[in-house]
């Protein structure tokens, strides 16, 4: 039988989903892709020392439960994930997409597997028949390559809380105590052996809630990031600003707009604002155009009141003029009349001699002397 083949075959899950990651998933990097890959095989070489070189077994113990247990949880489980999860910084997770940085973690966990399960193929090849080993293969795809792939993932999750929220190691804490019972109960030839199903199921529950949890985090911090004002940076006013300013106090202080009541937290519109502010400005003003009519009116009465005014006195001026006028007819004819009585006497005395003082009555009479001679003829006559 050809060795290359049973090493291909370890292979076909790292290559199947590295193409599925590719095509499936938005926005990923086929760079970030290889890196995440390669540090998943450069973990390989400090994890293989330590385990060579340090006797685990004879600091734990061999014959005791306890023992098996501290030995898979500290010594592999530890180890393991520690060095896994310290290569991940390589990659790069600060502001990376969520998504993208757990399928880079899987690939490392997955490739890590991979290249273990060939490490034991050769290792095994020798002393089992080549049947045995394809089925030991198989059964190591769906097993642990997979808690490898799984664990990766959660060792992932705490790079990507220490770079992008906040420090959180509990990630890779569920990572080594979910290897570190994998292994354990591996470890035993009875039925056991077969908790490890359940331990698998549960990494995939923890992954899916660890990756739930982060992206709740994510939308909290940014929903705070835009709540919260800096008071030493200056805010930039949009174009059409949402908050107006009353001019003397035109507009009722119940209606103002305020900043608190433009600013909200779901409205990431302006236009929106902007309307909402105009409605309620268009609101604040009908009061104001109510009274306005009335000053108009008061103006058009002020103004009626110095119209009829002016009208009266024009008709009074009209009804004096007349009056005047007569007064002013009845005078000449007062001074005619006394002028022509001296005329008259004149004439009666004609033979007499006229003095200077004769002259000026008949040229100037006096009205009043014409007022006091008229009866002075009537008795006369």
């Amino acid at each position: 039988m050809n060795v290359y083949a049973p090493i291909i075959l370890c292979f076909v899950p790292f290559v199947t989903m590295f193409a599925l990651f590719t095509i499936l998933v938005p926005k990923i990097s086929v760079v970030k892709e290889l890196v995440a890959s390669l540090a998943g095989l450069l973990a390989l070489i400090p994890i293989t020392l330590a385990q060579f070189l340090i006797p685990g077994m004879r600091l734990f113990g061999q014959s005791s439960a306890g023992g098996i247990l501290l030995y898979s949880i500290v010594f592999l489980g530890l180890v393991e994930e520690c060095f896994k999860a310290l290569l991940l910084f390589i990659v790069g997770a600060k502001e990376e997409k969520l998504s993208c940085w757990f399928c880079y973690s899987l690939l490392a966990g997955l490739i890590f597997g991979s290249f273990e399960s060939v490490i034991y193929f050769l290792l095994d090849i020798q002393t089992i028949g080549h049947g045995v080993t394809l089925n030991l293969i198989y059964l190591r795809m769906f097993t642990a390559v997979l808690v490898h792939t799984l664990c990766a993932g959660l060792g992932g999750f705490t790079v990507y809380y220490f770079k992008n929220i906040r420090r959180n190691v509990w990630p890779l804490l569920n990572a080594v105590l979910i290897h570190g019972l994998y292994d354990y109960f591996v470890s035993f030839d009875t039925y056991v052996k077969f908790f490890c199903i359940i331990v698998i199921l549960s990494a995939a529950i923890k992954c899916r809630v660890c990756f739930l949890q982060i992206a709740e985090e994510e939308r909290n911090k940014k929903s705070a990031k835009r709540t919260v004002i800096d008071p030493n940076k200056t805010i930039e006013m949009p174009k059409n600003p949402a908050i107006i300013i009353p001019v003397k106090n035109t507009v009722p202080e119940d209606t103002l707009v305020s900043e608190t009541d433009v600013i909200d937290e779901d409205a990431e519109d302006f236009d929106q604002i902007e309307r909402e502010a105009k409605s309620e400005l268009k609101a604040a003003k009908k009061p104001a155009a109510k009274k306005a009519p009335a000053k108009k009116d008061s103006r058009a009465n002020a103004s009626s009141k110095t119209k009829s005014a002016a009208k009266t006195e024009g008709k009074t001026a009209k009804r004096a003029a007349p009056s005047a006028s007569k007064k002013s007819a009845s005078k000449p004819a007062s001074k005619t009349k006394a002028t022509a009585k001296p005329k008259t006497g004149a004439v009666k005395s004609a033979g007499k001699p006229k003095s200077a003082s004769a002259k000026k009555t008949s040229s100037k009479p006096k009205t009043g002397a014409a007022k006091k001679s008229a009866p002075k003829t009537k008795g006369k006559k």
